[in-house]
């Protein structure tokens, strides 16, 4: 080969012969899933009283082994608080379900999900999660959505028991328009997380979502997603600050949401119909959980709350995000209108403490004292939440409140006075619709999530310098209007009126 100035043989012709690698094509987008077939087994004839069916799904890809090894140390205490601050004396009155997943293939060459079914038997759940480790998982995104799905399909659910999913995670569902993700048209099957967690709705499963921080918070997408989808199960979003606090918050949320079922059952056909009768939209939602707070606290009603530390930073265009996702039919729906999120996502407040912290996990943990469950054909005794160690205030017992079978004053047509609109019982309503309450724009309650505690403003890091931001709390108070929209939201989704 001459390489002389005058040879009109040249390297860049020899290698014009070859063009450059262009990226492999992205693959069809497949028809998605509109419909689901839960399975349900019905065994009130085998039973009586309440009962909880739950799932924990599990990220087991990369630095997820402290959360796996978290569940796994804590299951019989989770198991143990949960059966004696309810209750539950029956052998199967608490199922426990595992779901745990990496990623598709080419990400992922081990497996996409695999499950554990219901079971009873809490030994056997904690042998399971001894086999589980974390491992890869290839890009950021993770097989969430196939995780979700198989919580429908793969696992067989009680008509009369509780249901729920915690999902534990440190990354989002590919398709959401993360960077980086390699599976850009979502779920290879055809899964889409917004048509599950609307399945999930009508059929009473709520979904809660503990978000492993500060790893999720550095996606771009991932916080209003997952916001959006605990809005539409009125689950809720649990930021959480440190491996040893996740089974404090796992109690939390399936006792708080036990007093939600509670309500649901008692009042739930009347707050639907309410709504119906208002639009169904979901400002008529907003309206009607205000005007069901209002009534709830006239009878002095008390329920569990999990007290959660500041962790995010609240903007507008978080909220229209949220907003943006729990509107849209699918995920490709949504995607193209996400905006970018400007500034930080966590408070400098959280940031100082876990950094401190070093994000490690001890074992053993925190939790409440445990609950001794009344022996078999006793009465079951009243839990006394009046003092827990390790700083978990929690209040006594509610006091005693007049019981309401129905909600007549629904019935009463809203009056307006000089142009502003009073709840049945006379009282201003919060701003709602575009740019209010929970499903609008900001109103004095924060708009991004109903059950995301601890928004904020940006200017707002230091203002709690007082605050313990170390964990989670269980605590006994009067009924938040966050929990009032919970209500309102199942109520209605389980009515199958909801519209998309």
């Amino acid at each position: 080969m001459d390489d002389s100035p005058t040879s009109t043989y040249t390297y860049a012709s020899f290698y014009g012969a070859y063009p450059p690698r262009s990226p492999p094509p992205t693959p069809p987008r497949p028809e998605p899933v509109t419909g689901y077939n839960i399975r349900f087994v019905d065994l009130m004839a085998e039973r009586t009283g309440k009962s909880i069916d739950l799932v924990f799904v599990l990220d087991c890809t990369g630095s997820m082994q402290r959360y796996i090894n978290s569940v796994r140390d804590h299951i019989f205490a989770i198991c143990d608080m949960i059966r004696g601050e309810e209750g539950l004396n029956g052998v199967d009155d608490l199922r426990v379900a595992i779901v745990n997943y990496r990623d598709h293939k080419p990400q992922d060459n081990t497996y996409v999900y695999k499950f554990n079914p219901f079971t009873s038997d809490i030994a056997e759940v904690q042998t399971y999660l001894r086999g589980l480790t974390a491992a890869g998982g290839g890009d950021g995104p993770e097989a969430v959505t196939a995780a979700m799905a198989a919580c429908l399909t793969e696992l067989e659910w009680r008509r009369e028991a509780a249901r729920m999913v915690v999902l534990i995670a440190d990354a989002p569902p590919h398709g959401i328009g993360e960077s980086g993700d390699q599976i850009k048209q979502g779920d290879p099957d055809g899964h889409d997380p917004l048509v599950i967690a609307r399945t999930m709705a009508q059929h009473g499963i709520t979904f809660f979502m503990v978000a492993c921080e500060e790893t999720l918070s550095n996606y771009s997408r991932a916080v209003d997603f997952f916001t959006a989808i605990c809005n539409m199960t009125s689950g809720v979003m649990m930021p959480l600050t440190t491996a040893d606090l996740l089974a404090m918050t796992i109690v939390g949320s399936v006792l708080e949401n036990m007093d939600m079922e509670r309500l649901i059952a008692e009042i739930g056909r009347e707050v639907a119909e309410r709504i119906r009768e208002k639009g169904e939209t979901m400002q008529s939602v907003e309206e009607v959980a205000q005007e069901l707070h209002e009534r709830l606290l006239l009878r002095n009603e008390q329920t569990k709350q999990v007290q959660l530390p500041d962790v995010y930073i609240q903007s507008d265009h978080s909220r229209k995000n949220v907003q943006a996702w729990m509107n849209a039919q699918f995920i490709f729906n949504a995607a193209p209108n996400i905006l970018p999120v400007p500034g930080r996502r966590l408070t400098d407040k959280f940031r100082r403490n876990n950094q401190a912290q070093g994000f490690k996990y001890t074992p053993g943990g925190r939790l409440p004292p445990r609950r001794t469950s009344a022996t078999t054909g006793a009465a079951p005794t009243s839990p006394d939440l009046s003092t827990s160690p390790a700083g978990h205030d929690v209040h006594p017992a509610s006091p005693p409140r007049k019981i309401v079978s129905d909600f007549k004053a629904f019935g009463a047509s809203s009056s307006t006075i000089g142009g502003s609109s009073l709840s049945v019982f006379g009282a201003p309503m919060l701003p709602t619709g575009p740019g209010g309450g929970m499903f609008g724009a900001a109103g004095l309650t924060p708009a991004m999530n109903a059950s995301m505690r601890g928004m904020r403003g940006q200017g707002d890091d230091d203002d709690d310098d007082d605050d313990d931001e170390s964990g989670t709390q269980l605590k006994r108070e009067t009924i938040s209007l966050d929990q009032a929209r919970r209500i309102a939201t199942q109520s209605v989704f389980r009515a199958g009126r909801l519209p998309i």
